[in-house]
C-alpha cells in the first residue's frame, strides 16, 4: 500500500501537491470559512452591542451634563437666603428689590438654558410671591394639589416627573419637570420652585443616536417612560418590562426579552446620575443578525469559488515549484561538506534567490552579533568595575576618616559622630545589597550623606541645596548616578573657583521623563571641550573616551544600558559661569533590579 501511494501520489513535488496538499487546502478553506463566519458573527454582534452601549453611554452623559447644570440652578435658588426667609415669613411681605432680584435671576437662567427649558416658576403661598419665565409669557395657573398630593409622604427634597402635560401654565405643552416643594409646618407656608424642560429637547437628543430601523431610545422613570419616536406596537415595551426597568438595582446592564410577537428584543440600559432614571436602548435581535446572515451567504459562496480556483492553481503551482526544487536538489548533491561559512549559489525564481541571500546574510549577522555581544559584555564588566570603584573610593574614605579624626582631636565628638553616621549611610546605600537599581529617594539620601561629609570637610567654602520634587521619589534610578556628578562638580569645578562654592541638585518630571540636574557655580567648560564631551557621551560602546572620566562614563553608559540609548547625561556649561549636568531617565517603578 505504501509503495502504491509513493508510486502514484508522492513520487514528485507536483504529484504530492495534487494528491496531498490540494485536499488539505480545500479542507482548510472550508474550516477557515466556517471559523471566519463564526468570528465575524460574534464580532458583528459585539460591535453592534458596543455601538449601542456607546450610544447609550454618550447620550446618558450628555443628558446628565445638561440636566445637572440646570438642576444646580434650581438647587441654588432653593438655597437662596431670600427664599428661606420667604418660607418662614408668615406675613408674606416682599420688597420690590426681592422681586427684581429673582426676576433678573430667572431671566438669566431662562436665557442660558432656553434650548431645554420650557418654563421656570417660583411661587409662594399660592401667588402671594410669584416670579416666572416661559416661552409665550402666559400667566401661571398652577394648582399646588397637582404637585403636593402625588409626592406627599415622599422623603425626597427634589422631585423629577417624566413627560406630562404642563400643569403650571395655560399652554398645556408636554414637559419633563424637576421641582422643589416648600412646606413649612411652623408657618403654614407652601410653595414650589419648578423647572419645566421642553419635550423637543429630549426627542432631539434621543433621536440623534445611530440606532436605525425599529430600534429606539427611551427614558424610564418611577412615574413613567419617554418614547423618543413612534414605533410599531409590537416593538414597544410592555408594562412588565417597564416595571422591571423601574425597579432593577443595577445601574448598567443588558437583557433580552420577547415582545408580543415572540420576537427576541435586546435592551441595554444605563442610569442618569442626577435623577436615577434609566436610559434604555431597544433593538430587535433580527435587525442585528441581518448583516450576520449576509456574511454567512458571502462566506459560503467564497468557499465554493476558492475551492474551484485551488484545483486549477494546484496543477500550475506544482509545475512551477517542482522545477526550481529539481535544480536545488542537483546543486545540493555537489556539496561535499557544510560549515557555518557555507554559501549557497543557485539560480531560479526570486524566492530561491531570496532564500540564498537570506541564508548568507544570516551567517554574516550571526558573526557580527557575536562580536557585538562580546564587546558589550566587556563594556559592562568595565562599567561594573567602575561602580565598585565608586562604591569604595580609597581617597574619599581616607580624607573622610582623617576629617573624623581631626574632629575627635578637637573635642567635637558630636560632629565626629554625625560624620561617622553619614559615612556609614553613604556606604550602606552605595552597596544596596547588590542592587543596581534603587529608588530616587534612596539616591537622594545617598548624596545628602556625601554632601554633608564634603561640607564638613570644606566648611564655609562650600554649600549645597537639594530641591527634588516629592512626586518623583518613588521612581527608579541607577544607583550611584548623582554622586560621581557631584564629585566632578567639587573637584573639577568648585575647587577651582574663588569664593564660596555652591552646588544645587534639582529633580523634577516632565511628561513621562524625570530630570535630575547637578548645577555648580564653578569655572565652567569652554565650548570646544564641551562639544567633545557631549560627542563622547553620545558615542557607541567600546569607543575610547579622552575627555570624560570613568565616573561620568559609568553613569552615562549604565543609564543607556538599563533604560535605552535615548536616555543618559546632557551637559550645559558656560566658561566662568558654572555647569549644569542633567540625567534624563524614564519613569519606572517596581522590582527590576539587576545585581552587580
Amino acid at each position: 500500500m505504501k509503495t502504491l501511494v509513493r508510486k502514484y501520489f508522492l513520487f514528485s513535488v507536483k504529484s504530492t501537491i495534487n494528491s496531498l496538499y490540494l485536499p488539505i487546502m480545500i479542507v482548510f478553506i472550508i474550516i477557515i470559512g466556517w471559523v471566519s463566519t463564526l468570528l465575524a458573527t460574534k464580532q458583528i454582534e459585539e460591535n453592534t452591542y458596543n455601538s449601542m452601549s456607546d450610544t447609550v453611554y454618550q447620550t446618558k452623559n450628555y443628558l446628565e451634563y445638561m440636566l445637572s447644570d440646570a438642576f444646580q440652578q434650581l438647587v441654588a435658588i432653593s438655597n437662596d437666603p431670600k427664599i428661606q426667609m420667604l418660607a418662614i415669613d408668615e406675613e408674606g411681605d416682599v420688597s420690590p428689590e426681592t422681586y427684581i432680584a429673582f426676576d433678573n435671576k430667572l431671566q438669566v437662567i431662562y436665557s442660558h438654558f432656553n434650548v431645554m427649558l420650557e418654563s421656570i416658576l417660583i411661587d409662594i403661598n399660592r401667588g402671594e410671591f410669584s416670579v416666572y419665565r416661559n416661552s409665550d409669557q402666559s400667566f401661571p395657573t398652577i394648582s399646588y394639589e397637582d404637585y403636593f398630593e402625588p409626592d406627599r409622604g415622599n422623603n425626597e427634597s427634589y422631585y423629577w416627573r417624566n413627560l406630562h402635560s404642563n400643569q403650571a401654565f395655560a399652554e398645556g405643552n408636554k414637559v419633563v419637570s424637576v421641582y422643589k416643594l416648600i412646606n413649612n409646618q411652623d408657618t403654614s407656608t407652601e410653595g414650589i420652585i419648578l423647572f419645566n424642560f421642553r419635550e423637543d429637547f429630549f426627542k432631539q437628543i434621543l433621536n440623534k443616536s445611530l440606532i436605525e430601523g425599529n430600534g429606539y431610545l427611551t427614558l424610564i422613570s418611577p412615574d413613567g417612560h419617554f418614547e423618543s419616536k413612534d414605533v410599531e406596537e409590537e416593538y414597544q415595551l410592555d408594562e412588565s418590562m417597564i416595571t422591571y426597568l423601574q425597579t432593577v438595582n443595577k445601574d448598567v446592564g443588558r437583557l433580552t426579552f420577547k415582545n408580543k410577537n415572540n420576537e427576541t428584543m435586546i435592551a441595554l440600559y444605563d442610569t442618569i446620575g442626577v435623577n436615577k432614571w434609566k436610559l434604555v436602548s431597544i433593538i430587535p435581535q433580527s435587525e442585528i443578525l441581518q448583516r450576520v446572515n449576509y456574511i454567512k451567504y458571502l462566506t459560503f459562496t467564497l468557499i465554493a469559488v476558492m475551492s474551484v480556483i485551488a484545483i486549477f492553481l494546484s496543477n500550475f503551482i506544482g509545475r512551477f515549484v517542482s522545477g526550481p526544487f529539481e535544480k536545488l536538489a542537483r546543486q545540493m548533491k555537489t556539496i561535499e561538506s557544510t560549515n557555518l561559512h557555507l554559501n549557497f549559489e543557485m539560480s531560479g525564481p526570486k524566492e530561491m534567490k531570496i532564500l540564498q541571500n537570506g541564508f548568507n546574510q544570516l551567517n554574516i549577522q550571526i558573526h557580527a552579533l557575536m562580536n557585538q555581544i562580546r564587546l558589550e559584555q566587556e563594556e559592562k564588566r568595565q562599567l561594573e568595575f567602575a561602580v565598585m570603584h565608586a562604591q569604595i573610593n580609597p581617597h574619599f574614605l581616607y580624607n573622610t576618616l582623617y576629617s573624623i579624626k581631626g574632629l575627635s582631636d578637637m573635642g567635637l565628638n558630636e560632629d565626629a559622630s554625625k560624620m561617622v553616621m553619614a559615612l556609614s549611610s553613604f556606604f550602606r546605600i552605595g552597596i544596596s545589597k547588590g542592587k543596581e537599581i534603587i529608588s530616587i529617594k534612596e539616591e537622594v539620601e545617598h548624596i545628602e550623606n556625601y554632601l554633608y561629609i564634603q561640607e564638613m570637610r570644606y566648611g564655609d567654602d562650600f554649600s549645597y541645596k537639594i530641591n527634588v520634587s516629592e512626586k518623583i521619589l518613588n521612581y527608579n534610578i541607577i544607583k550611584l548616578s548623582l554622586q560621581p556628578l557631584l564629585e566632578n562638580s567639587i573637584y573639577h569645578g568648585v575647587k577651582q573657583k574663588r569664593g564660596q562654592a555652591k552646588i544645587e541638585i534639582c529633580g523634577y518630571e516632565k511628561d513621562d521623563l524625570i530630570y535630575l540636574d547637578v548645577i555648580d557655580n564653578g569655572s565652567g567648560i569652554n565650548k570646544e571641550k564641551l562639544e567633545d564631551i557631549q560627542k563622547e557621551l553620545n558615542s557607541a560602546y567600546g569607543e575610547k573616551k579622552r575627555f570624560i572620566g570613568v565616573g561620568l562614563q559609568s553613569v552615562n553608559e549604565r543609564v543607556k544600558i538599563h533604560f535605552g540609548k535615548e536616555y543618559g547625561i546632557f551637559i550645559v556649561s558656560d566658561q566662568g559661569e558654572g555647569t549644569k549636568v542633567t540625567i534624563i531617565i524614564p519613569k519606572t517603578k517596581g522590582e527590576i533590579n539587576d545585581h552587580v
